[in-house]
């Protein structure tokens, strides 16, 4: 991993990164820039490759191929999220201080009684919810550049994700930046300025949630047109129609009639891509 001394607008650079475990291609050929001051978010299923990335740039894992640039310091939440069970919160808290570069003590009882942990608890006897407050509590507490989440909100009640979720949003205000993975398509919409989505261990694609958003629509073609190619992801099919999920570009150079989809059906049919992109064999006219 290199690591640049000088200021520049990107706190993470991610070229042509690749991992292999014998012939399964964990992470190959992904790509991607986090700029100071942005939520970057990066999607997919189980499998996908997420947390196998984040273990490539943390180090955690010996890259096969590409580059990964990091320009800052950097805290920490994976997905597994342990702390010394025997402790109190209240001395994971000071051991988090003692082990820790430029964490704030006060800062983070100030999380603690936010997220009304008890601090005289034994960190055994916290709910695994609790615990992932805790974890990030501790997070939240350090003073870095970027803040790289494995899956922050798994395992939290609704009223608590969103409660994560504009703590998450806060940390841009100064400047930092956020990578974090996760599969809660909803949490996404609210949070993150720019999105991947990975399946299979590439990057489906990537931009800016809105942009994404407006890049695709929906087109129906009726199941009796035979011999057709649609440049884009079959979605989902009725008993007269498929349904395909394509750039707006290629629906208006198609004169194609289209309608706006959601972030979700967009996820799914770049995820699934059930029929493969340019399937068939005859243009639509």
């Amino acid at each position: 991993m290199t690591t640049l001394k000088n200021e520049d607008t990107l706190v993470l650079s991610v070229r042509n990164l690749k991992k292999y475990y014998g012939n399964i291609r964990a992470v190959d050929g992904v790509s991607f820039d986090v700029k100071r001051g942005e939520i970057f978010a990066l999607l997919g299923p189980n499998g996908a490759g997420k947390t196998t990335t984040i273990k490539c740039i943390l180090g955690f894992r010996r890259k096969d191929e590409g580059e990964i640039i990091l320009n800052g310091t950097v805290s920490f939440v994976p997905d597994g999220k342990e702390l010394y069970g025997s402790y109190t919160v209240e001395r994971m808290v000071k051991v988090a201080k003692e082990l820790t570069d430029r964490f704030d003590e006060k800062k983070c009882i100030e999380y603690v009684e936010r997220f009304e942990i008890p601090v005289d608890e034994k960190v055994s006897s916290l709910s695994s919810g609790q615990t992932t407050q805790l974890y990030l509590a501790i997070a939240f507490s350090q003073q870095s550049d970027l803040y790289i989440f494995d899956e922050p909100t798994w395992g939290l009640d609704p009223i608590v994700r969103n409660q994560v979720l504009e703590m998450i949003r806060e940390i841009p205000l100064d400047g930092k930046s956020v990578f974090y993975t996760s599969h809660i398509l909803s949490e996404v919409e609210k949070v993150a300025d720019k999105v991947a989505i990975m399946s299979k261990g590439k990057i489906m694609d990537i931009g800016y949630l809105d942009d994404m958003k407006e890049k695709y629509c929906a087109v129906s073609v009726p199941k009796d047109l035979k011999d057709v190619t649609v440049e884009g992801y079959k979605y989902k099919s009725t008993e007269s129609e498929d349904i395909y999920i394509v750039t707006k570009d290629y629906a208006i150079s198609k004169n194609l009639e289209f309608s706006a989809v959601p972030f979700e059906a967009i996820f799914e049919a770049l995820v699934l891509d059930r029929n493969n992109f340019n399937a068939k064999t005859k243009d639509i006219q």
